[in-house]
């Protein structure tokens, strides 16, 4: 297993000598993690993984896997297993041959490619579909054959471009698992590319969210959820609510915030320098936020759409000028009445960056 270290790595496209990068980074991937880069479509994010590969050439930086400087090796001597979007598999050849392709290219003997060849199959889940043609197969097992056809070259680097994108919703839920338990069995370090918050949530040991080229946090799926870099980071990951305010006081790891007609209790970045009077922005969760009375309530407003979603609500309220999205058990409210609001205590979380700009 290998770190990856993407040191000052960026790419950019076109002549002009003032033309701004597609993706600049500067990323330590550690040995055995899986690693997501996370973001909008344009973002960077399949370049960047291009540039690891080895398929696109940087501008600038370096690639390093461990203390070996790959940024100007060819793709086939970086040791890396590659799962694409469209699997890319051979049509006419069995699953067999497919999985062996990258065996055969590296000399490999037939009897010890062929007990690779049944190791990769069994750890995916597809032993005894070694002699099936390709068109035989469903599309959740085409992609466990791209699988393990970058598994069995053993490789030290395992990386996959959006390899769920082409399954329906049931069946990338429960491949995603199993993506990552032969990431684990395999010993790699992989780095997975995605634009599925859901996804990148539930299979990395750490997310990088890219915006505009950047890497606006990386961090573990909880701390990006909970104490999100920057608005862009809360608003992107799951659905949270950014409100403004102003700091009234500042202890510790809380600050107290004026939003609306309330003083909020939030916790913040200890490091983050903010002060008395300042204007912030907070990421409040809709379900940190509850519907009570109005005479104990810390918001209020009112309510502008609701949406039954079985075992809870959604709402949508309307406070001081801003819409904020509430989660909740199904309450007895309905369009356009007056509701009363509390957060959780400290449950709110003060951006240290509130732009994308400043981020």
């Amino acid at each position: 297993m290998l770190p990856i270290h993407l040191d000052g790595l960026s790419k950019t496209y076109g002549e002009r000598p003032d033309a701004a990068p597609t993706v600049s980074v500067d990323i330590t991937v550690r040995a055995g993690e899986f690693f997501t880069l996370l973001g909008p479509s344009g973002c960077g994010k399949s370049t960047l993984l291009r540039m690891i590969a080895g398929f696109v050439s940087p501008t600038d930086g370096a690639i390093r896997f461990g203390d070996k400087d790959v940024t100007r090796m060819p793709a086939h001597k970086r040791g890396i297993g590659m799962v694409f979007q469209n699997y890319a598999l051979f049509p006419h050849l069995s699953v067999a041959d497919n999985v062996a392709y990258g065996l055969k290219l590296r000399r490999i003997a037939g009897a010890d490619r062929r007990r690779r060849v049944d190791k990769a199959l069994e750890r995916v889940g597809l032993d005894g579909y070694g002699e099936r043609r390709i068109d035989q197969l469903s599309g959740g097992q085409q992609q466990r054959v791209a699988l393990a056809r970058a598994i069995v070259i053993e490789p030290e680097v395992l990386l996959l471009d959006e390899p769920l994108s082409n399954l329906d919703a049931k069946l990338r839920e429960e491949t995603r698992m199993q993506i990552r338990e032969v990431q684990k069995a395999a010993a790699t370090t992989a780095i997975y590319v995605t634009h599925d918050q859901a996804e990148a949530m539930a299979m990395s040991d750490r997310i990088a969210v890219l915006a505009d080229g950047r890497a606006h946090q990386v961090d573990t799926p909880r701390r990006i959820y909970n104490e999100p870099a920057t608005a862009f980071v809360a608003r992107f990951i799951g659905r949270s609510n950014v409100v403004p305010g102003v700091v009234r006081e500042v202890a510790g790891a809380t600050a107290t915030v004026r939003v609306g007609d309330a003083d909020l209790i939030v916790r913040r970045q200890a490091d983050a320098v903010v002060g008395t009077g300042q204007q912030v922005e907070v990421s409040l969760r809709p379900e940190v936020l509850r519907v009570v009375g109005e005479a104990e309530a810390a918001l209020h407003g009112v309510v502008a759409s609701k949406e039954f979603l079985g075992a809870i609500a959604m709402l949508e309220v309307e406070i001081a000028g801003a819409t904020v999205a509430v989660s909740t058990p199904d309450v007895d409210v309905e369009t356009g009445a007056r509701i009363g609001l509390v957060v959780d205590p400290r449950a709110g979380w003060l951006i240290p960056e509130s732009t994308i700009e400043a981020a």
